[in-house]
C-alpha cells in the first residue's frame, strides 16, 4: 500500500528546484549587469558606450532581476520593462525630479536627468536583446 502512495505523490520538488535555480542564475546575470552599469557610470564619461550601450544595459538589467523575482511569460515581462523604461523617460521629459524637488543624487542617477529619444530606441533594443538571450538560451538547454 505504501508503495502505491509513493507513487501517486507528484514530484514537484525537482521543478521547484530548477525554478529557484533560475531564479539564481537571473539574479546573477543581473548583479553581474548592474556591476557594468555602476563601472560606466563611475569611469566612462562619454560617448557610444555611455550613452546607448548603458541604456540597453539597463534595460536588460531590469529584465533580469524581473526575471528572477515574477514568474510570467518572457514576452510580458520585456513589454512590462519597456513600458516601466518609457515611463521613466517621461519623467524625464516633464521634469518630475525638478517639480518634485528632489535633491537625492542618487534619484537622479537612478532617474537620469534629460529626455532624449534615442534613449527610447536603446530601452527597445535592451528589451529585445534580454528577451532574445532568453529565448536562445531556453533552446539550447532543451536541445541538451
Amino acid at each position: 500500500m505504501r508503495e502505491n502512495t509513493k507513487e501517486a505523490i507528484p514530484l514537484s520538488i525537482n521543478k521547484s528546484r530548477f525554478s529557484q535555480n533560475k531564479r539564481v542564475v537571473w539574479s546573477v546575470i543581473g548583479i553581474i549587469v548592474l556591476v557594468m552599469e555602476i563601472y560606466i557610470a563611475i569611469f566612462i564619461k562619454g560617448g557610444f558606450i555611455r550613452h546607448y550601450i548603458g541604456d540597453v544595459l539597463a534595460t536588460a538589467m531590469l529584465y533580469a532581476f524581473g526575471r528572477a523575482v515574477f514568474r510570467v511569460a518572457p514576452i510580458n515581462l520585456a513589454i512590462c520593462v519597456f513600458v516601466i523604461s518609457l515611463f521613466i523617460e517621461a519623467a524625464q521629459y516633464l521634469k518630475i525630479l525638478e517639480i518634485l524637488g528632489v535633491k537625492s543624487s542618487i534619484l537622479r542617477i537612478i532617474f537620469g536627468g534629460t529626455f532624449d529619444w534615442t534613449d527610447i530606441i536603446c530601452y527597445l533594443a535592451g528589451c529585445i536583446l534580454a528577451f532574445l538571450f532568453e529565448n536562445l538560451s531556453m533552446q539550447k538547454s532543451k536541445a541538451w
